[in-house]
This record gives structure tokens, sequence and C-alpha cells, in this order.
């Protein structure tokens, strides 16, 4: 091979590796990170009125410019031999995130349970805790949306003395209850029989309920076949008294905690199955 043929084909391998290459010039301001197809090449600065990248090989190209804080610029771009000018934008800083929001509770629904109204004679106006009035001129008034707890309730009708009660509205139960205006007075049904459960503080006390009375000297103290209805407890431990109306449920065993401990709730009554 001869001295000029070398020569010869040693300008042609430099010329193909430059047409193999090309530079591009990122205008914008100072302090941007820039990358070049995901890889970081590097921060922008004044001096190089942005960022140069020189011999970026021929081809497709994505610039990605970013600064913390604000909305990223990417531009695609065809690399040949002839140098590619890129323009940024003012970044445009980032939206606020949106405050969190809370999510809107679900409303509670009061548990509610059922009274059965019958009433001698049949027609009367009948009041639930002084504040619902409910006319009856039926055989029976069906009340199916009353609050889980006790109320009160009065029967009037002109010619007779108007007569008042309690009863105590049962989760699950249909609670009955007479108007007696001829008799003068209000009868709580007492169909079926349940059982009562006492659990006190201290251990040993008196308990007089539904006519009887108990000498309570262990934990538990549990009386059965109870006609169904409201009965008044009372306890006395160490020259104190404490009474409350306790429920009892047809085939139910009603729970009755008592306590005379200081900051203690005097009485928890809940109900279970038997």
């Amino acid at each position: 091979m001869t001295r000029r043929t070398c020569i010869f084909l040693i300008l042609v391998l430099v010329t193909a590796n430059i047409s193999l290459a090309g530079d591009i010039q990122v205008i914008c301001e100072p302090g941007l990170r820039i990358y070049l197809d995901d890889t970081l090449a590097g921060t922008s600065s004044g001096k190089e009125d942005g960022f140069f990248l020189a011999d970026v090989r021929n081809g497709s190209h994505i610039i990605r410019v970013e600064k913390e804080g604000f909305v990223p610029q990417a531009f695609e771009m065809e690399v040949t031999d002839l140098p590619v000018e890129v323009k940024v934008e003012v970044l445009v800083p980032l939206p606020p995130e949106p405050e969190p929001v809370a999510p809107t509770p679900a409303p509670i629904k009061p548990a509610v349970g059922i009274l059965v109204i019958t009433t001698a004679p049949q027609n009367c106006v009948v009041e639930i805790d002084g504040t619902r009035t409910e006319v009856k001129n039926t055989p029976t008034l069906t009340l199916s949306d009353l609050v889980i707890g006790r109320h009160t309730i009065s029967f009037s009708k002109a010619g007779y003395e108007t007569i008042s009660g309690t009863f105590f509205v049962q989760p699950g139960t249909a609670t009955s209850l007479r108007g007696n205006l001829i008799g003068g007075k209000v009868e709580a049904d007492a169909e079926g029989k349940g059982s009562v459960r006492v659990i006190s503080k201290p251990t040993s006390c008196e308990v007089r309920f539904a006519g009887e009375h108990y000498d309570k000297r262990y934990r538990i103290l549990n009386v059965s076949h109870i006609p169904a209805g409201d009965h008044r407890m009372v306890v006395e431990w160490g020259g104190r008294t404490l009474s409350a109306v306790v429920p009892i449920s047809d085939r139910k065993r009603t729970i009755v905690k008592v306590s005379f401990m200081e900051g203690d709730r005097p009485f928890v009554i809940t109900t279970e199955p038997k």
C-alpha cells in the first residue's frame, strides 16, 4: 500500500467518525438539571448560556430540563452532524398539592324499637315524652321509630282523668302498653319471663328486686323467671342506697352492673339473649 493510499484512508475514517456525532446547545437559565435520554448530563450555567452537549451521537434523543418545585420540560430531537439548539421556556412552578379532604363520616342512625299501644276505651290521645302526640282511633297503635331507652307516656280523653307511666324500649323487642283510662292506670305488657344478673362493687350488698330480698355475698347474683316489664331495683351497702328501674324482656337476660365506688357510674344496664 502506498503512502498516498494510507493518507486517503485515514482521511475517510476521520471524516466518517466526525459525521456520526453532533452538538446540542440548550439555551436556558442557570441552575437547571439537564438530562440526555434520562441520564443526568449536568447543570446549566451562565457561562455556557445554559448547557452545551458536544459530540452527541446521531439519532433520536430526548432532552429533559428540571428544577425543584417547577414543572419539567422535555424536547425530542433528531441529531445529525449539524448543531442543534434547544430553547427552554421559563419554567412554571408546580401547582400546590391539594389539601387532604377528611372523609365525611356516615351519619349514625339511632337504634330504635317498637311500641304497641292498646287502650280502654279505644279512642284517646297519646303523648310520648311530652313532645310527641298521637291520636289513637284504632284498636292498636304501633310506633316503630322510638329510640332505645326509657320514655314517658300519658293517655287523655274527655271525661277521664289523664293517666301517665314510663316504659323502656328494647332493641329487637316489641314493647306493649295498655292505657286503661277506665281503670285509671297504665299497664305494661308482662307477657313472658326473663332473668337478671347483678354484678356489684363491692361484692357484698343487699338487693331488693321484683318483690324479693337478696343477701348478695358473691360476685354474681342471678335471678330467673321474672315477669317481663319494668321493675325497680334497690341496692344497699354501708348505709348508702342506690336504685334504678330495670327492664326485663321475654327470654332475655338483663345485666345490671351497680357500683358504690367513687368515679363509677352507679348503674350500667344492658341486655343479652339467654
